[in-house]
């Protein structure tokens, strides 16, 4: 009995549990009181002196089965569990029940010695790959698994882990020792069935590092769909991503009036009055000290939007119109206008039609000619004769459009006028810097007369303009 035991020990301190040699002596103390005749009352000695954490009970168990297998236990527990995997393929290769039962008592006590992997993969009997992972003591980062594409890198990486390679090569070597005792063809039957399962088995890792992913990201998709939203350009959208769109653009100026509401209500106290509250401690001696602070009155800032509206940034100014009309509670006065190479107020139109109808109507030609070329020069020069009177250093004013002048006069100076009297002119431009110095384009002569320039051609460059309105 202590030779068998002995063996036992060893099995179990390769397959991860902790036994000291005075544990090893109480194992063989307890095997000599109750003996071998019943299985199960053996099992539960050994249990009792070997296992001391709860991890330990499953490789444990696996490898009683394994070592002290007995036919009657292989029959029941193919009735109640259903067929493992290499009994279930050994039948599909036209053995008899015989010959698998002969050939599972002898493959149970080569598995004893088998790496977990190496075992589960020869399927004597059916695991799941979380037991298998606790079994070889296994612990992966997951926490770093936040993409799809590094399922495979994990999967990869839980396979070494495992010792994959070093699991086929023992299948293989226990191939060669097969065919010595029961003959080539049943040796390479086996082999076939146990190189399957272990293919499946990797499947299986696979598919666990997968169901790990969609645990820890359940709103992934949804996330990677806002952001290839918000990068995507607006003249790339499709007719329902641009309907998608408005409620982000909506939602965008919601933000905004939320944030310059929170700003008005810190400031609202204004800054410390030194001289009124040194006055106000003299009549009390300084006790109770009251701070007094400087009372301001905060106005709403004035915004005025000029927007290009030709075909070549139609995409960008409709959004940009619509923006601008949903801040109309935010700023005490939003004046609205759209040019192409003529210069025409849309404010109005804005007031009387809800606001799609109104952005059709503006690019319908309601307000002005859109099939004219583009003239930035001729619309600054209109909008500095006729409406200069109305910006003040309060207004902000916001132009929309890509500087294509077609080779007209800049009228530079026209714009140098509208910011001598504006709080900050700000511009949005659909295009990156490095076109502005090419063709017809005349944002190099129109930049030195903004407070800054934007590039906006998709959502996440709009919501960067919010932070540069709230004043």
């Amino acid at each position: 009995m202590l030779h068998p035991l002995a063996e036992f020990v060893r099995l179990c301190r390769k397959n991860g549990l902790r036994v000291s040699t005075a544990e090893m002596l109480d194992l063989v103390r307890a095997a000599e009181l109750i003996g071998a005749d019943d299985p199960e009352i053996l099992r539960a000695a050994l249990q009792a002196v070997l296992v001391k954490r709860r991890v330990d009970e499953e490789p444990f168990n696996e490898l009683f089965d394994l070592y002290f297998f007995r036919r009657a236990d292989f029959r029941a527990r193919a009735e109640s569990e259903g067929a493992p995997p290499l009994v279930e393929a050994l039948l599909k290769e036209g053995l008899t029940e015989e010959q698998i039962e002969h050939l599972i008592a002898m493959l149970a006590d080569e598995a004893s010695r088998m790496q977990p992997l190496a075992r589960m993969g020869l399927g004597l009997r059916r695991g799941q790959v979380e037991a298998l992972i606790r079994l070889s003591g296994i612990r992966v980062d997951f926490d770093r698994l936040v993409n799809p594409l590094q399922i495979g890198f994990f999967t990869q990486h839980l396979l070494e882990a495992l010792n994959f390679r070093g699991a086929g090569d023992e299948l293989r070597a226990l191939g060669g020792r097969l065919a010595g005792k029961i003959g080539a063809e049943q040796a390479d039957k086996v082999m076939r069935a146990a190189q399957a399962n272990l293919e499946r088995v990797r499947s299986s890792v696979r598919g666990y590092v997968s169901d790990e992913f969609e645990r820890r990201n359940l709103n992934y998709v949804e996330q990677v769909r806002k952001q290839i939203l918000s990068q995507k350009p607006f003249g790339a959208m499709s007719e329902a991503e641009l309907l998608r769109l408005r409620g982000e653009v909506t939602r965008l100026a919601r933000k905004l009036r939320q944030m310059a509401s929170l700003r008005r209500k810190v400031e609202r106290r204004g800054r410390l009055d030194t001289r009124r509250t040194l006055r106000r401690a003299l009549a009390t001696g300084g006790v109770p000290f009251v701070i007094k602070h400087r009372r301001r009155r905060v106005e709403k800032p004035r915004l005025i939007v000029l927007c290009d509206i030709s075909d070549s940034v139609r995409h960008v100014s409709r959004f940009m119109l619509q923006f601008a009309f949903t801040l109309q509670e935010l700023f005490s006065q939003v004046r609205s206008f759209v040019f192409v190479s003529d210069l025409g107020e849309c404010t109005d139109l804005f007031k009387k039609y809800e606001l799609q109808r109104a952005v059709d109507l503006a690019y319908a030609g309601g307000v002005v000619n859109v099939y004219a070329n583009s003239n930035f020069g001729r619309a600054f020069k209109m909008f500095a004769d006729r409406y200069l009177d109305v910006v003040t250093k309060k207004t902000t004013v916001i132009v929309i459009g890509d500087a294509r002048n077609n080779y007209n006069p800049p009228e530079a100076g026209a714009l140098a006028d509208i910011k001598g009297r504006a709080k900050r002119v700000l511009w949005l431009n659909p295009e990156p810097p490095i076109s502005w110095a090419f063709g017809d384009s005349a944002m190099r002569d129109y930049e030195p007369y903004c407070d800054k320039v934007e590039v906006v051609n998709n959502l996440a460059s709009l919501s960067n303009v919010v932070d540069e309105l709230v004043l």
